[in-house]
C-alpha cells in the first residue's frame, strides 16, 4: 500500500515538474530571483556602508530573494486555474491529495535548487566585489545561517503554494501572500511585539537570529511550519472538497 502511495505520488511530482519546466513565468521566476540576488549582493558589497563580511551581505538581500520562491509557489498551482489545465488534470489523476502532493513536491524541487543557487550566486558575487574594491575578506559567518536562509526561501513560498490553492487564482495569491511578508509584517512589528509570530519574522530568525532573542531559531521553524501547516491544512481541505 505505501509503495503504491509513493509511486503515485512520485509520478505525480514528475509530471508536475514537467509542466513548471514549460511554463516562461517559472523560468523568468527562477532566472529573475538568480539576477536579483546578484544585483543586490553587489550593491550591498559597493556600498561604503555595507558589511564586509560575504555571508552577512548575502543575508541581507534574503528578504528581497523571497519574493521570487513565493512567487514560484504561486505559479506552482495557481497557472492551472488561469489557463483552465486544472480539469485536464483532475482528469489524469482523479486523487486530488496526490495532484496536490505532486505540485507542492514539484514546487519544493525548483524552489530549492533556486533558493541555492541564488544564494550562491549572491556568495560568489559579494566575494568578487569585495576583492576589486581590495576590501579584506574577514572570516565568514556561521555558514548554519546561510543553510537556514535556503530553508526560510522554500518554507516560506509554501504559503504561496496554499493560498493560491484556496485562491485558485495568481494574483490574488501573490498580493495576499506578498502583502502579509513585506508589507502587513514589518508595519505590525513597529506597533506591536506580537508581530514576532508572524511567518516573516518567526521564519527570519533562522538566518539572522535576534541578539536578545524572545523567540530562538528553533522556535521560529517551529511557528513558521505552524503557519504553513494550518494554512495548508485549509488548502488541502479546500481542494478536496471543492468544486475544480
Amino acid at each position: 500500500m505505501a509503495g503504491r502511495v509513493i509511486r503515485a505520488y512520485g509520478r505525480a511530482a514528475a509530471t508536475e515538474l514537467a509542466k513548471l519546466s514549460g511554463l516562461p513565468a517559472v523560468l523568468a521566476t527562477v532566472l529573475g530571483t538568480i539576477g536579483a540576488a546578484m544585483v543586490i549582493t553587489g550593491a550591498l558589497a559597493v556600498s561604503p556602508v555595507g558589511a564586509d563580511e560575504p555571508v552577512a551581505v548575502v543575508l541581507q538581500a534574503v528578504p528581497y530573494l523571497q519574493a521570487g520562491t513565493i512567487s514560484l509557489g504561486v505559479l506552482a498551482v495557481g497557472t492551472e486555474y488561469t489557463d483552465g489545465q486544472i480539469h485536464t488534470t483532475l482528469r489524469c489523476v482523479p486523487d486530488r491529495l496526490t495532484v496536490l502532493a505532486g505540485k507542492t513536491l514539484a514546487y519544493l524541487a525548483w524552489a530549492t535548487g533556486t533558493a541555492v543557487a541564488a544564494l550562491a550566486t549572491g556568495l560568489l558575487t559579494t566575494r568578487v566585489t569585495l576583492a576589486t574594491r581590495d576590501v579584506p575578506v574577514v572570516t565568514d559567518g556561521p555558514p548554519e545561517n546561510i543553510v537556514g536562509a535556503a530553508v526560510y526561501l522554500v518554507l516560506i513560498g509554501l504559503l504561496g503554494v496554499a493560498l493560491a490553492t484556496l485562491t485558485r487564482a495568481v494574483v490574488p495569491a501573490l498580493v495576499v501572500t506578498l502583502s502579509l511578508i513585506l508589507v502587513v509584517s514589518p508595519a505590525l512589528d513597529a506597533i506591536t511585539p506580537h508581530a514576532r509570530y508572524l511567518p516573516g519574522r518567526a521564519g527570519g530568525l533562522l538566518y539572522l537570529p535576534d541578539p536578545a532573542p524572545v523567540l530562538t531559531p528553533t522556535t521560529g521553524l517551529l511557528v513558521l511550519l505552524g503557519w504553513v501547516v494550518v494554512t495548508g491544512g485549509g488548502a488541502v481541505a479546500a481542494f478536496r472538497r471543492r468544486d475544480a
